[in-house]
């Protein structure tokens, strides 16, 4: 036999090999095939898509999977609001009594922008929070406020933040979905979530004593007391050096506001309803 005819023979054989092999890969995988279940391709075109992971699942196909098979509740993603959880409940034929419907948002829990707050040094190369905190790098002289290189701004999945001119992130509130986020991306967990409803917030999360936040920054909190004695409802206590306001007693007079030295309180407002309907 030539050359030629083995070459010929051998590369027959290997056709007929690859025809048969792929004739019973194809019958195995008909005969083994693992069904889905239907109803996550429905769960999937109600969710609002974004694959954020905010949910703790991979993606909205994996937490549609996750509803199907009882690991998650139709209320997981916080993203899709009141409209995809009645929409998950209509399509499961559940009740959504025990739901609660309230819009949570993150806020940014600092005031100390390029002109408020102390600087000790001069910081070049750096270019993420991340990194800035893991070296201990930062122009300012408290270790507790915004690095201001806008790590939150790069994982908010709904342009939601932006950095304003003093180097602090601004968060839309219209935009917002109180995914989370941006809390987790933060190293000096400066940004937190809060339902979103009118209160007074302490923007500070320094939580040293007097003189030591008054050197770094103009607007920190220094545990005057001023605020928690000025109270008429006695809403306000003092924890860790920082004013904590119980929004239960708290009727917003403003009394707090007016009298804090350093502008540490803040009154947040809620969304108009027009405002609410920009997204």
């Amino acid at each position: 036999m030539s050359l030629m005819q083995i070459i010929i023979f051998s590369s027959g054989i290997m056709l007929g090999l690859g025809i048969v092999f792929g004739i019973g890969l194809g019958y195995f995988a008909k005969v083994f095939k693992v069904q889905e279940n239907p109803l996550i391709d429905e769960i999937l075109e109600i969710l609002p898509g974004a694959n954020c992971g905010a949910c703790g699942f991979s993606g909205c196909r994996s937490l549609a999977e996750g509803i199907t098979s009882g690991k998650a509740s139709i209320e997981t993603c916080r993203v899709g609001g009141e409209e995809t959880v009645k929409n998950l409940a209509k399509l499961l034929g559940v009740g959504t009594d025990n739901i609660s419907y309230e819009k949570y948002i993150a806020i940014p829990l600092c005031k100390g922008g390029k002109s408020l707050a102390m600087k000790n040094a001069t910081v070049k190369g750096v270019k993420t929070c991340k990194i800035a905190n893991n070296l201990k790098l930062s122009e300012k002289i408290c270790t507790y406020g915004c690095l201001g290189y806008g790590d939150c701004v790069l994982v908010c999945p709904f342009n939601a933040i932006k950095m304003n001119d003093e180097g602090l992130p601004e968060i839309d509130p219209s935009l917002c979905t109180g995914c989370g986020l941006c809390v987790k991306e933060c190293p000096r967990e400066v940004i937190e979530i809060f339902s979103y409803k009118e209160k007074v917030l302490a923007i500070c999360k320094n939580s040293e004593k007097g003189s030591a936040v008054r050197n770094a920054c103009r607007v920190g909190c220094i545990t005057c007391y001023v605020c928690e004695k000025k109270c008429p409802k006695n809403a306000i206590k003092m924890v860790n050096n920082l004013p904590v306001i119980d929004i239960e007693k708290c009727d917003l007079c403003g009394i707090c506001i007016n009298v804090c030295p350093t502008k540490t309180l803040s009154l947040i407002k809620a969304l108009s309803a027009k405002e609410n309907g920009k997204k």
